[in-house]
């Protein structure tokens, strides 16, 4: 795939994004992530998770009635653990955590930006041109 294919994509992933958020809480790491996405056209609720235990998260979802996530940890190597420990306590609570976005935005920015904050500025100088 030629690297103007990969933005393409990477816009395309961004629009589903917009699409699943509308019923599904997206999970992030901190206020910077919000806003970059909120840059990026996404609206819905967003779950920070600095500083809040997991099960505290999850037990709140579960009051809520909530059954799926969007997840979105950085990819660095405290955003990928966070993912594992978020999945394995929300699935054996019973969400479904959504990865896929994820992996995708990972994959399509070729592995160019470390942190959601980022995903922002990545699409606005790539739109430049």
């Amino acid at each position: 795939m030629r690297r103007d294919e990969y933005f393409e994509r990477l816009l395309e992933v961004i629009e589903e994004l917009k699409i699943e958020a509308e019923e599904k809480p997206i999970i992030v790491e901190g206020k910077r992530d919000v806003e970059s996405l909120e840059k990026l056209g996404v609206e819905g609720t967003f779950i920070v998770i600095a500083k809040t235990p997991i099960y505290l998260i999850a037990d709140e979802l579960i009051r809520k009635g909530i059954k799926e996530v969007i997840l979105l940890t950085d990819f660095d190597r405290r955003g990928r653990m966070l993912a594992k420990a978020i999945i394995e306590e929300f699935r054996y609570r019973g969400i479904k955590v959504n990865t896929k976005i994820r992996q995708e935005i990972f994959i399509y920015t070729n592995s160019g930006i470390r942190d959601i904050e980022s995903l922002f500025s990545y699409v606005n100088k790539r739109s430049l041109f």
